[in-house]
């Protein structure tokens, strides 16, 4: 029964939470969560106490193998971030929109330092199997009005973050959830003036492995989120847009005048989101959320449902057992191994007569040689009679111990690079590969939570940025820039009743599509694409000449920029690689150059050279020459127009390229070459004429 007749409102409120989180607290989940948690992190948390009051006054050592596995997938993690990329999906989606998206969610983790919220979530799902963080606002300054998001962890998320009854796996769906803390005593009676400090539900962690999170001067307290169904009306207006009356209504009048009218009207169902602070007494707060999502992000190990209920667990789950058995067995050879007495040296009375001295300070001198006396009953020197061996169950025990820690957490010996059977890079690379394949469910798990992250970061941004203002973004290279939002996606519009600004906000904009990738960080792409390129340049020259550039902007050294942009400015003047807009601005390509004197003489003195050619060509023999002498026209005048188009080029104030100045050089060496083979077929052709001139008279 949701709700209770002759209470409050908030009376109800509370009622139904603590019903509630009844419901959804799962006791044993998190119980074995927060043990998982110990067992892997926690001195001592290996030993449970039975086993401790067993050796009691004995050996117990802790070799723990399983932490160094959970580093393993850690550190794979953290060499393989996951990033959120923006892309536009329909009509009214652009690419320019989109990457100020992507540069403002950028700066929204850069500025929260969300990488250390991923990294703490995921730290604690692969331990534990439950971890997750937070989106709040915050206002930007002091004395200003505008807001923005920050992404902030949420600690101990087995014992703190639930939610209600969900089908997704990010809990998008859930119709409400906590988020359980600890607050100091005098913190809470400062916040809360008047307030009871007592404890919410406390009672349920104060059992099993949970009682250290619950100190005498502590408060627990919970945020409850609620969505609360409601309706809203939506309107399109004859410009096509499409606006929320119960927020822009007010300025339909206004629109109005401007020719702007109601075409339709619609009522749909939804909901919003409300928070209530509580405790275990009464809501000490209420407030309204912007966005359409709970902003609590979950992050999950391994999730099975079966028969109706969810399991969740980490990697240490399954690998305790193997773990206690390999910390017992080994404590149990050390013990036994320390209780067995030394390899005895066995001798005789005789043997020893007179020299008992040196024989009682035999194992703690190390005199070069031992006296003994012959003694018939016992031949030869005296012998050692061998030390007990060790128990070999015991020593098979603790080996199948360890391969069955490396079976559960599927990290085997090569993926933590102890594998001196695997003498090739390859073979050792595979064997990690298939260990990373084993853990790849918990970085899959981190990815789809980031994802959900910018899908709710996406709802925010367009309520939280609501205004026309000038924002830092910040690109995938590192570097930020200053850009103008809103301005040109809604309307403002003054509303007459209460004279302020209204922007108006078109719910038809452009959709966008929230992805997630994941791939080596920046740093690291950057520093292999110049290892990369580096070596094919030594491998091919031509490489390097088209390259360079691109080199030396992924070189990892000091002013690398500035090497880019002077050798950018090289190729650009050579006629390698074409300037974009911002260099040709840069350069000043765009204003008017001073023609090269050298090359404008150049090409004047291959114009009257051409110019020459073209005049003897017309006067050959048209009739004995005429498809060459054609052929030869158009050569020549080929060159005059490549030479006039340089020409051109130069007076623009565009330098010649050294390809195209021995492009012209070849084309007039062609024309000449040419213009001597007409002269000697000419020439034969004359001589053969007369010769048959004379043979005639003859």
């Amino acid at each position: 029964m949701e709700n209770d007749t002759g209470l409050t409102k908030h009376q109800q409120v509370h009622l139904r939470a603590m019903r509630r989180f009844e419901q959804v607290e799962d006791k044993e989940q998190r119980k074995l969560s927060v043990e998982d948690m110990r067992f892997a992190h926690v001195q001592g948390g290996q030993w449970d106490e039975a086993a401790v009051e067993k050796r009691l006054n004995r050996p117990m050592f802790t070799i723990n193998r399983i932490e160094p596995a959970i580093d393993q997938i850690v550190g794979n993690q953290r060499q393989n971030r996951v990033s959120i990329k923006i892309r536009p999906v329909s009509d009214g989606a652009d690419e320019k929109t989109a990457k100020i998206f992507n540069g403002l969610i950028r700066n929204i983790e850069s500025s929260s330092n969300a990488t250390n919220s991923y990294d703490s979530a995921f730290d604690e799902s692969l331990a534990g199997g439950y971890g997750g963080w937070r989106i709040l606002t915050e206002y930007s300054d002091d004395d200003v009005f505008e807001q923005d998001l920050k992404v902030m962890p949420i600690k101990s998320a087995a014992s703190s973050l639930y939610f209600g009854p969900s089908e997704e796996y990010d809990k998008r769906d859930a119709p409400y959830a906590f988020l359980v803390t600890n607050m100091p005593k005098s913190e809470f009676e400062h916040e809360f003036r008047g307030k009871q400090a007592l404890s919410f539900a406390e009672d349920v962690y104060s059992r099993g492995g949970c009682d250290d999170w619950f100190q005498g001067d502590t408060v627990r307290v919970a945020e409850y989120w609620e969505k609360v169904p409601v309706t809203k009306r939506i309107a399109l207006l004859s410009d096509g847009t499409v606006i929320d009356q119960d927020e822009d209504g007010q300025v339909l009048d206004e629109l109005s005048q401007q020719g702007v009218t109601v075409l339709k009207t619609r009522t749909v169902d939804s909901h919003k989101l409300v928070m209530y602070m509580l405790n275990g007494n009464e809501v000490l707060e209420e407030q309204e959320w912007s966005g359409k999502y709970i902003p609590l992000i979950p992050v999950y190990g391994k999730v099975h449902t079966i028969e109706g209920r969810t399991y969740v667990k980490g990697l240490v789950r399954d690998s305790k057992d193997s773990q206690r058995i390999y910390n017992y067995e080994t404590s149990q050879a050390i013990e036994t191994s320390a209780l067995t007495p030394k390899d005895p040296l066995w001798y005789t009375p005789e043997q020893a007569a007179g020299h008992e001295v040196k024989w009682k300070t035999f194992n703690t001198r190390n005199d070069p040689f031992m006296p003994y006396n012959e003694d018939p009953k016992s031949p030869g020197p005296p012998k050692r009679g061998g030390a007990p061996a060790l128990q070999q169950a015991t020593l098979a025990m603790i080996s199948q111990a360890a391969g069955d820690i490396e079976a559960t957490t599927g990290i085997y010996a090569p993926a933590l690079g102890n594998a001196p059977q695997l003498l090739s890079e390859k073979s050792v690379r595979s064997q990690a590969e298939k260990g990373d394949r084993g853990s790849f469910i918990y970085v899959d798990n981190l990815a789809k939570s980031i994802k959900y992250c910018g899908e709710v970061l996406m709802d925010l941004i367009p309520r939280i940025y609501d205004t026309a203002r000038t924002i830092r973004v910040l690109n995938v290279d590192g570097t930020s820039e200053e850009v103008e939002i809103n301005g040109h996606l809604n309307r403002s519009v003054i509303d007459t009743q209460t004279g302020e600004k209204v922007l108006v906000n078109d719910l038809t904009q452009g959709k966008y599509d929230v992805v997630s990738s994941s791939g080596p960080s920046f740093a690291t792409k950057r520093q292999e694409t110049s290892a990369q390129l580096i070596e094919l340049s030594a491998a091919n020259p031509i490489i390097a000449q088209l390259g360079l550039d691109i080199i030396a902007r992924n070189l990892d050294i000091n002013d690398s920029d500035e090497l880019h942009t002077r050798i950018r400015s090289q190729m650009i003047k050579s006629g390698a690689v074409d300037p974009t807009n911002e260099e040709v601005e840069e350069l000043g390509l765009n204003q008017e150059q001073a023609p090269d004197p050298m090359q404008v003489a150049l090409l004047e003195n291959v114009q009257m050279e051409t110019q020459r050619l073209m005049s003897e060509i017309q006067n050959k023999d048209a009739d004995t020459l005429s498809k060459k002498v054609t052929a030869q026209q158009n050569t020549a005048k080929t060159l005059d127009v490549l030479v006039q188009m340089m020409l051109d080029k130069i007076e623009a104030g565009v330098p010649l390229t050294n390809d195209e100045i021995q492009t012209i050089i070849a084309q007039r060496d062609i024309v000449a070459d040419s213009q001597d083979e007409l002269e000697r077929e000419s020439l034969i052709n004359r001589q053969a004429g007369e010769q048959n001139m004379l043979n005639n008279m003859g």
